[in-house]
């Protein structure tokens, strides 16, 4: 190995192993400095906690609309809305829409008289 690639080598290794010793001890001291200190004591919470979303249905019901007319379904799909029906799929066979799956949450039964 040549003097000069040999020395680059060394003086680059003194460079790193300096700075690692100037600047461990500022590490180790913030460490130490931090770990004294108290935490921050915990304050409540400024906004009072919106009230819990309702649970969701447990068991769901399902239907579906057989496809008749643009203007048809949109008013029949339109009416399904308003009861609480939701399209959550359709049946597509050879290219066209067939019918629209629709799904609510199940809805409680009356209680007898």
């Amino acid at each position: 190995m040549n003097r000069r690639p040999a020395s680059l080598l060394v003086s680059v290794g003194v460079l790193v192993g300096v700075s690692a010793v100037c600047l461990l001890p500022t590490v180790a001291e913030a460490q130490t400095t931090r770990a004294r200190t108290p935490p921050p004591k915990a304050t409540a919470p400024a906004t009072p906690v919106p009230p819990a979303a309702p649970a969701p249905p447990l068991a769901y019901e399902y239907t579906f609309v057989t496809r008749q007319g643009p203007e048809e379904d949109l008013v029949e799909l339109q009416r399904l809305g308003e009861e609480g029906w939701q399209v959550v799929s359709t049946v597509v066979v050879d290219g066209s829409t067939r019918r629209y799956v629709l799904m609510r949450g199940k809805q409680p039964e009356p209680a007898p008289h």
